[in-house]
C-alpha cells in the first residue's frame, strides 16, 4: 500500500509540474504579447493570443480531467483491494483536495494552488505552488493526523480540511474570500 501511495503521489507531482510548465509558457506568451515579438518584427494579435491561450487552457483542463479520472479509478481499485484483504484501508491515498487562489494582487487567474494528498488517517502531504509575476515556488509540508508538521497556510489548511471532509462535489475547491 505504501508503494501504491508513493506512485500515486509521484503521478500527482508530475501532473502539478506539467501544470506549472504550462502556466510558465502562458506567462511568457503574455509577456511577449505585451511588448511585441521583437525578433521577427511581427506582433501577435490579441485574438490570436487569446485563441492560443484558450487552447492551452483547454489542454490543461483535459490533463486535469484525466488525472481526476485516474485518481478516482485508483481509489476505487484501492478500496476494492482493501475490502478483500480487510487490512490497510487507512493507509491508502484516498483524500485529495485542490484549492486554487491568487497569491498576489498583481497576478490573477488563480494560478497558485494548494493540493492535499491524505490517507484515511489524515496523514500525507500538502503541496503548494505560489505563482508570482516572474517565478513560481513549490512547497511541500507533511501532514500527520490532519495537522501540518509545520504551520500550514490558510489555503493549505483549507485543502487539508476539504480532503478530510471528502468534499466530492468538486476536486477544485475555491478559496473563500
Amino acid at each position: 500500500m505504501a508503494v501504491f501511495a508513493l506512485v500515486l503521489a509521484y503521478i500527482a507531482l508530475v501532473a502539478a509540474y506539467c501544470a506549472l510548465r504550462a502556466l510558465a509558457k502562458l506567462r511568457r506568451a503574455t509577456t511577449i504579447l505585451a511588448r511585441g515579438n521583437r525578433k521577427s518584427g511581427d506582433r501577435e494579435s490579441l485574438i490570436e493570443a487569446t485563441t492560443r491561450h484558450a487552447q492551452l487552457t483547454a489542454s490543461l483542463a483535459d490533463e486535469l480531467k484525466s488525472l481526476r479520472a485516474y485518481v478516482e479509478q485508483t481509489r476505487v481499485q484501492s478500496e476494492s483491494i482493501d475490502r478483500e484483504r480487510h487490512t490497510g484501508a487507512a493507509s491508502a491515498l484516498r483524500n485529495v483536495a485542490l484549492v486554487r487562489y491568487d497569491a498576489f494582487a498583481e497576478v490573477s487567474g488563480r494560478t497558485s494552488f494548494s493540493l492535499a494528498l491524505l490517507d484515511g488517517r489524515g496523514d500525507g502531504v500538502a503541496i503548494s505552488a505560489i505563482t508570482g509575476h516572474h517565478d513560481t515556488r513549490v512547497y511541500a509540508k507533511g501532514v500527520a493526523d490532519g495537522k501540518g508538521e509545520h504551520e500550514l497556510s490558510p489555503e493549505e489548511q483549507q485543502a487539508v480540511s476539504a480532503a478530510l471532509h471528502k468534499t466530492r462535489t468538486s476536486l477544485l475547491n475555491r478559496k473563500v474570500s
